[in-house]
């Protein structure tokens, strides 16, 4: 059986899980995210990127825990 890890993350990191993932359904384009989450479009690479290697939990902050 497939163990399940429990991810915990703060509002601002679901917000951008949620446009982020509409970024790679294409429903949004990379500059319409970074203007909604106030980041650049070179950001919203970066994190796209991230989400595409690691999953869901790229989007967590990496000095956290």
């Amino acid at each position: 059986m497939a163990e399940k890890d429990i991810i915990t993350m703060t509002q601002k990191e679901l917000k951008r899980l949620h446009i982020i993932k509409q970024v790679l359904e294409k429903k949004l384009k990379q500059i319409e995210a970074a203007k909604i989450l106030d980041l650049s479009s070179r950001q919203i690479r970066r994190i796209v990127k991230r989400i595409r290697e690691e999953g869901e939990k790229g989007i967590i902050h990496r000095l956290r825990g």
